[in-house]
């Protein structure tokens, strides 16, 4: 059930971006999941079998917008975005930085040196 549910949020929050993005008018929009499954499901228009509607309603919105992509990222070279997610959800303050936190330096490094790569997948 617990998995489910985590299914079930992490659609809902990309449906809620997308009518985000509509409504502020993006022409180009590329949204990185570190989620591999629900990259695929989506963006998989040959599965036959019922679907949910949520997941219809996404396939919808990418489909309208010919320059908007959603792309699986792996989660070890998705660990900057989470750190920039955590920081300004534990702030109310916008931060910027002239240069990246050290701790981004070490994740980059860590990143550069392995052989990550990123895997695209567009509708």
């Amino acid at each position: 059930m617990a998995k489910k549910s985590r299914f079930d949020a992490e659609l809902w929050g990309l449906l809620d971006e997308l009518l985000l993005l509509q409504k502020q008018g993006y022409d180009k929009v590329i949204i990185q999941s570190d989620n591999l499954g629900n990259v695929i499901f989506i963006n998989d228009n040959s599965l036959v079998g019922p679907k949910s509607t949520l997941i219809r309603r996404i396939q919808q919105i990418l489909a309208s917008k010919r320059q908007w992509s959603l792309r699986y990222i792996p989660r070890e070279t998705n660990q900057i975005v989470d750190a920039l997610s955590k920081m300004a959800l534990s702030s109310e303050v916008l931060h910027m930085f002239e240069e990246p936190l050290i701790e981004f330096k070490e994740i980059l490094k860590e990143a550069f040196s392995s052989d990550n790569s990123i895997m695209n997948i567009s509708m």
